[in-house]
């Protein structure tokens, strides 16, 4: 199959991708976009919000990636940059709008028969949907439908949930995490740890959900899926107060240790 990947240009996102990759090479056609940005662009983000996203986005895609460029390691047994997937025979190009007419133009010069979303930063209107002969399905690292929206793992950890997960779904419409469910799956949360670490380790599990659905896809031309009554709840990013009352409790958005560990995961 052709499959068109939506996902953003931040660590989870390249994570996720890698772990695709290496479970599907050669299997079918992909192609990459990348948005820059998750949820509301314009919502004033706390000072908090915009340190961790410097260790989501800007450290890797300004600083440790283009390093990569000069590693001269063999690039077996480790994670590849975003350009890096190129050397995979994939296309991977930056997106800006994809509901306009050139956005749409892209998606049809490449003619997907499936899109797969993962964290991607735009929402998608009908035109765009109606376009993969199998439709588009999203990867939310969030239990649906109680944690719509953006950083789902966050308000886990702020409910005091034992666990958190990801959802495999189907996008029907411009609604935001509300179409027909796929699959969901569940971890601990370990609150040892940070908001970070726990959202980036759900994403071998959820991959392993979307591999699965594509295969299912591939197979019959569409995954089981099932609606749920009850529209959940949205969540936008948290305000400062919630940062605070969250920093309170001893839990971190982000530790230096995940960065190490992360980093070590590329040479």
């Amino acid at each position: 199959m052709k499959i068109l990947l939506l996902a953003n240009k931040d660590i989870a996102s390249n994570f996720a991708l890698n772990t695709l990759f290496q479970t599907m090479q050669g299997q079918h056609q992909f192609q990459v976009l990348l948005s820059s940005t998750v949820g509301n662009k314009k919502q004033n983000k706390p000072q908090n919000l915009l340190d961790l996203a410097f260790f989501e986005q800007g450290l890797f895609n300004q600083i440790l990636f283009p390093a990569l460029q000069n590693n001269s390691s063999p690039i077996s047994g480790r994670r590849r940059s975003f350009n890096e997937f190129k050397a995979l025979g994939i296309e991977v190009s930056d997106i800006h709008s994809i509901n306009c007419q050139a956005g749409l133009k892209r998606v049809n010069e490449f003619a997907p028969d499936l899109i797969v979303s993962i964290r991607f930063g735009l929402i998608l209107q009908s035109a765009v949907i109606a376009i993969p002969k199998f439709g588009v399905i999203n990867l939310h690292s969030g239990e649906l439908p109680t944690y719509r929206g953006v950083m789902a793992t966050f308000r886990a950890m702020q409910q005091g949930d034992t666990e958190c997960g990801t959802t495999v779904h189907y996008i029907n419409d411009s609604g935001i995490d509300s179409g027909e469910i796929i699959s969901i799956s569940k971890q601990t949360l370990d609150y040892q740890r940070s908001y970070l670490h726990n959202t980036l380790s759900l994403y071998e599990t959820g991959i392993n959900d979307v591999v699965n659905a594509i295969n299912d896809i591939e197979t019959t031309g569409k995954c089981s899926s099932y609606s749920v009554n009850s529209k959940g709840n949205y969540f936008s990013f948290p305000c400062e107060l919630e940062l605070e009352e969250f920093n309170q409790r001893g839990l971190k958005l982000y530790e230096y240790q995940d960065v190490i560990d992360i980093a070590k995961g590329y040479y």
